[in-house]
């Protein structure tokens, strides 16, 4: 095996402070130095570029396109002259390769600082990872504190409806691989049955779900048990126009849930489910629904909100009950929309709607490591103090792409999201992101912000 630096090699050469391992396995690694010292606090500034000035909210998105850029989108940052991030880029003979979730933690271990995860921390998720085996995912996700005195993550990964990830979770479930431990435990017993469901073309869940999220709490697992899931569902696009559109909405609430919950859903709950979609504003839909098997509250749901503008969000929460006396969000929202193109509403429902809420923080379109705005906007966090600087430069660091079989350089024109099958030999990239940064909002509580990594599969079009 050659390493190189691509500005100079150095004997004992590090990687976001940890050392770089190279073993003579015919690959071919060229490693740039990260220049942290690029952005330290004293440097931070807040002028906006032509390029930010001219980044008006822009939320233009077909129906198709609005729920197919979520499954669960964990989006976007970019290589460049101005901010010298560490890329590894990996030329194989052969496509890389994935036989598990735990493969996609082995791929990025060097790119995560320590100001991300503790070493606890990454054994938890490395724990939960290995379980995972058969390729039934190829979408990761990391969830992170952005203030400096909470250091852990959060894990995450996507099953897709499609090439074969959910009947690999199916066959994991039910053919005794799965640990026992695990499996008796209600909770898991409920998952299963339901991804069976999912996976029965004649089911109700398997015609409205398209995908499902699990999310385990890692970060801090002294709180509960981190093994056991919250899991957000991706569904068909869901709003209500019609008395039509009322019963698919009941459908979530009496024929998909109470599976995962393991009972019927409240009439109240399901009451304020159908207010909420009754009152969203024009084009606004339903695109996710977290059950937070989890949690204390069993019943409490997470609503996930797309294709809503800024200048609705408050209107549509007080018809929905929710209340702001000092104007606090109005603020923010007024702040955030200089930064940012795409923002999604999350809000919690029980009997009523949750007073804390979840402003996330995308670009439009996505562009993956591509994206450069993130800069501004983390800056202008830090700056406000919802962001610590080495979170901001863990963030930052952390973006780039390892190559596989391929000498083309990543971007969304030359290669397609990818679940890559054993028989797969296309030329394929791994894509380190920022996804999102999610602001939760509780009315006089002070600001909370947390961030989102995206790990993700891509194969060349052929």
């Amino acid at each position: 095996m050659l390493a190189y630096s691509i500005n100079s090699f150095k004997e004992g050469n590090k990687m976001n402070g940890k050392n770089v391992l190279i073993q003579n396995n015919g690959t071919i690694t060229y490693i740039p130095t990260c220049e942290k010292s690029t952005y330290e606090p004293n440097k931070i500034k807040l002028a906006r570029g032509a390029e930010v000035l001219l980044n008006s909210y822009n939320q233009n998105l077909s129906l198709n396109n609005a729920f197919s850029a979520r499954e669960i989108n964990l989006e976007n940052i970019m290589l460049t002259k101005k901010l010298h991030l560490e890329e590894t880029i990996m030329f194989k003979e052969s496509p890389l390769y994935f036989s598990g979730a735990s493969d996609y933690l082995k791929s990025i271990e060097t790119h995560m600082s320590d100001d991300l995860v503790t070493t606890q921390n990454y054994k938890d998720i490395n724990k939960l990872a290995n379980i995972f085996t058969g390729q039934l995912t190829s979408f990761c996700g990391l969830e992170s504190r952005m203030s400096s005195d909470s250091v852990g993550l959060d894990y995450m990964f996507a099953v897709s409806s499609t090439r074969g990830e959910r009947e690999k979770l199916v066959k994991l479930l039910d053919n005794g691989g799965f640990p026992e431990e695990l499996i008796k435990k209600s909770e898991w017993q409920n998952v299963a049955r339901f991804v069976k469901a999912w996976a029965d073309s004649e089911t109700i869940v398997n015609k409205n779900i398209l995908s499902v999220w699990f999310e385990f709490d890692t970060a801090e697992n002294e709180m509960g048990d981190f093994t056991i899931p919250s899991l957000f569902l991706h569904t068909k696009p869901l709003r209500i126009d019609s008395y039509e559109d009322i019963s698919k909405c009941q459908s979530i609430t009496r024929n998909i849930i109470p599976i995962l919950a393991g009972k019927p859903v409240p009439k109240k709950v399901e009451e304020c489910f159908i207010k909420c979609l009754k009152n969203l504003p024009e084009g606004a839909l339903l695109l996710d629904v977290g059950i937070m098997l989890s949690r204390s509250e069993p019943d409490m749901m997470r609503l996930v909100l797309n294709r809503i503008q800024p200048d609705q969000i408050i209107p549509y929460l007080k018809t929905i009950g929710w209340s702001d006396k000092n104007n606090g969000l109005s603020e923010l929202l007024e702040e955030l929309k200089r930064y940012v193109s795409r923002i999604v509403l999350q809000i919690n429902i029980g009997e009523q709607v949750d007073q804390k809420i979840g402003i996330e923080c995308r670009f439009f379109p996505d562009l993956y490591n591509n994206e450069t705005r993130w800069i501004d906007f983390l800056n202008f966090l830090t700056i406000k103090g919802l962001c610590s600087p080495e979170k901001r430069s863990a963030f930052l660091q952390f973006s780039g792409s390892t190559y596989g079989g391929t000498m083309k350089e990543f971007d969304t024109e030359s290669y397609v999201p990818s679940v890559k099958l054993p028989d797969d030999i296309r030329p394929n990239v791994l894509v380190r992101y920022i996804s999102h940064v999610k602001i939760n909002y509780k009315p006089n509580n002070p600001l909370e912000a947390k961030g989102y990594l995206g790990v993700k599969l891509f194969e060349q079009k052929e």
